[in-house]
């Protein structure tokens, strides 16, 4: 059989890594100082923008409605108050209101005591026609008309504006701040200070669609580092209690750290910046590097203590030699695995799959580096004159090794028929699994961001804000005015039925200032002028609101003026539902006019969400391909190639399809989990097929060259794997819902794997190599 490129030994090039392995050595820590430096320039983007490609519709509908507008980052300081609707109320509306116009980031806002403002424009507090004023000026300015019960007019506007200033009980305020975009994460973090200043009995909370977004970004940040500190700790514990060898940990910890400097600096080059997906890169980084220097460990003890061999330059050269091509072909498919991540709509997702694409080539540089140097360190574990243990005997682990492959190895063709079953039944199971796309069910239900929604869903009807844009005339007339109030009507009407729960859904809110305008018009002064002067008059009162929902000054060259409608929906509401929701808002507002927007902060997380969840099947199928084809390439064998990758789907397919007979379904956590795992779990089968050929190049019959290349690979993956399900299963105690999702997904994806590649693997090999060879009948 020829020796295909996995299982060819390189002994020069081994020889050549011995030679000059002190220079390498230096050249590697040198080489991280530069890197050091550069990669400390490194950001972190938390804007939404930064989640969209610069091309996709839904993101430019939304930078529209920032140019237009002035942004559309809106969060809400709720507080409990019973006296709301009084002066006293009021007077305290009025100093937080201010307190919060004051920060930095905060465009404007929009709160009770601003309505106050704006109603003395609709009712006076001095008579316009007679002109009498108050007659004594030092006295306090009697309580505002809008808080009067027995005025038809107050009690509309007050009905306007309920559901985003005050509760429909008029006993839960909400202070409403319209931040500016790129200083978001400051005026979120000073509103959270005077949040916090606001006495505790009344309950104070800041919600909104950019706080859940800040709120998912910091448990994403404190998962990633747990997780990295968790499973390099883990790994090295494992590698020192297994190996008992301090070069093989000081190499991981060498290797990790300068992949780390090398990528990190590299996304700086490239004019990247970390995101919400990229917090689990060092994880990654660890991940691959220990599977490696698992491998050499393995062999360098197994060289080092059988008879007649010590720890010489000979026995590390053997063992560069043998590891060094399958451990290169192992970072070369895990580059591939991770850039099928470059096909994502999610900017995010792209720029992780370049991320961690860069990071296997860079650990493969970090190798180079430091191997050689590493491994002729003394070991340390005896002395010449010191006996070496015999590790011929097998163990009762080895022992249950052999049993579990030669079990397998019997029954190759029934396994390799089965696996086939399972992962077309998986695979069509997993395709039905249902998608959340709600946000906030990221959260758990016992975290005080769902309670707080909770809370602000019940009293103000609904946190989801979103919005349509309509094309408004030079003048609005009272008969665009009418049609804007008529389609306002359809929209309340709207109806969405959860067929799970048979619950109807529907806009809890639906404001314009056509609604602001109609309330204008009661009041017998201003009954008799145009909408656009009332208007007018509106944005004397509350310029930052009006601004915010009708283009005032004259449009560009070309351009037309427009009129933004403020919707409001739950938030909690299924993923499903708000997207046909947000359909039916679509139809409704292209039937107005074909130039009508549908878009704002709720719209484009549910696209977000839902983009993450359709790419990953394309992201599966290209890494599935880019890892066949570079399988192929290593092997000379089309027939391999398909089997690793039959073994290498199957894993993830089962986990998914056993996560929704568990009632699980696809979310955040699970739309890159194709891509990664595939890339992760590669190592073993890149390593048995190198140790499969290699055997068979020297004349050994089929099955006993599965057998011992199985049993062979067994030990560093199931020390790599251990240690990895215990690491990625820290992740399960997350706040964060898709990070304790990705970790178990993860960690039950490598465990199946690693019983995969130990048993269906080799079956399969043996499976496909009938025909073609003579088979060995097992005793």
């Amino acid at each position: 059989m020829k020796t295909s490129l996995i299982a060819s030994p390189r002994h020069t090039l081994a020889r050549l890594l011995w030679v000059w392995r002190w220079w390498l050595f230096l050249a590697g820590c040198v080489s991280a100082i530069p890197l050091a430096i550069y990669q400390t320039d490194l950001g972190m983007d938390r804007s939404l923008a930064a989640m969209f490609s610069p091309t996709d519709p839904t993101l430019i509908q939304y930078q529209h409605l920032q140019q237009t507008f002035g942004g559309n980052l809106v969060v809400m300081l709720v507080y409990d108050d019973a006296e709301l609707m009084t002066p006293e109320g009021v007077a305290r509306n009025q100093a937080w209101t201010t307190s919060a116009e004051s920060i930095d980031g905060v465009r404007g806002v929009l709160s009770v005591s601003k309505l106050v403002q704006a109603f003395a424009y609709i009712r006076p507090q001095f008579s316009l026609l007679t002109g009498s004023l108050p007659s004594n000026s030092q006295a306090p300015p009697p309580p505002s008309k809008m808080l009067a019960k027995d005025d038809p007019v107050a009690n509309s506007f007050r009905d306007l504006f309920a559901g985003y200033t005050h509760g429909q009980d008029e006993k839960t305020a909400a202070i409403v701040a319209m931040l500016q975009p790129g200083q978001t994460e400051s005026a979120i973090a000073e509103l959270r200070r005077l949040a916090d200043q606001i006495p505790s009995e009344r309950a104070p909370v800041l919600i909104g669609e950019p706080v859940l977004l800040d709120d998912a970004f910091d448990m994403i940040q404190a998962d990633g580092n747990r997780l990295a500190w968790g499973t390099i700790g883990l790994l090295s514990l494992v590698m020192m209690l297994t190996l008992r060898d301090y070069r093989v940990v000081l190499l991981a910890a060498m290797a990790i750290v300068w992949a780390t400097l090398c990528t990190r600096a590299s996304i700086v080059a490239l004019g990247m910046e970390m995101s919400l997906v990229s917090t689990i890169l060092i994880a990654i980084i660890a991940v691959i590097v220990v599977a490696a220097v698992m491998h050499i460990g393995v062999r360098s003890r197994d060289n080092s203590n059988a008879p007649g061999e010590s720890n010489t330059s000979e026995s590390i050269v053997r063992v560069t030699a043998f590891l060094a091509i399958p451990i290169l072909w192992t970072c070369l498919t895990d580059a591939g695995g991770f850039a099928s991540l470059l096909n994502s709509q999610v900017r995010p997702v792209q720029q992780f799959g370049t991320m961690t694409a860069v990071a296997a080539l860079a650990i493969v540089a970090a190798l180079v580096w430091f191997t050689a140097a590493l491994m002729s360190l003394p070991s340390g574990k005896r002395t010449p004159s010191q006996p070496a243990q015999s590790y011929q005997t097998p163990n009762l682990l080895k022992r249950f090794l052999v049993h579990l492959v030669t079990t397998s190895l019997r029954h190759s063709k029934l396994l390799s028929i089965v696996s086939i079953i399972a992962l077309v039944l998986s695979t069509t199971m997993v395709t039905r699994l249902r998608t959340e796309t709600s946000f906030l069910s990221n959260f758990r239900e016992t975290s005080g961001i769902v309670q707080a929604y909770a809370r602000v869903e019940q009293q103000l009807g609904g946190a989801g804000v979103w919005d349509v844009v309509l094309p408004a005339p030079e003048t609005i007339s009272p008969e665009y005015v009418s049609r804007v109030q008529t389609f306002e009507n359809k929209l309340r009407e709207l109806e969405v039925v959860d067929s799970s729960t048979g619950q109807t859904h529907r806009l809890t809110k639906v404001l314009s200032l056509a609604d602001a305008d109609a309330v204008a018009a009661q009041s017998p002064l201003l009954s008799i002028v145009t909408p656009e002067v009332r208007l007018a008059g509106m944005r004397t009162a509350i310029p930052t609101f009006a601004d915010a929902l009708l283009t005032f000054d004259p449009p560009k060259e070309g351009g037309t003026r427009e009129l933004r409608i403020m919707l409001r929906s739950e938030e909690s509401m299924p993923g499903k539902v708000k997207r046909e929701l947000i359909h039916q808002v679509a139809q409704l507002t292209h039937e107005f006019d074909e130039g009508g927007l549908v878009t704002g902060y709720s719209v484009l997380m549910s696209q977000l969400v839902s983009s993450l969840l359709r790419d990953q099947w394309k992201a599966l199928a290209i890494a599935l391909a880019l890892v066949g084809i570079l399988i192929g390439i290593a092997t000379g064998s089309l027939r391999y190639s398909l089997v690793a990758l039959l073994t290498n789907t199957l894993p993830v397919m089962l986990v998914l399809a056993a996560m929704g007979l568990a009632g699980g379904g696809l979310d955040l956590g699970s739309a890159m989990i194709g891509a990664v795992s595939i890339g992760l779990s590669i190592d073993g089968s890149i390593h048995f097929l190198a140790g499969y050929q290699r055997a068979r190049s020297a004349g050994v019959v089929v099955v006993v060259a599965a057998t011992d290349a199985a049993t062979d690979v067994a030990t560093p993956i199931l020390l790599a794997t251990l240690a990895l399900v215990i690491g990625f299963g820290i992740l399960m105690t997350s706040p964060f819902i898709p990070t304790a999702t990705f970790g178990m997904l993860i960690a039950a994806t490598l465990a199946a794997s690693a019983l995969i590649n130990l048993t269906l693997l080799p079956a399969a090999i043996v499976a496909v190599d009938r025909s073609k060879h003579s088979y060995c009948k097992l005793d």
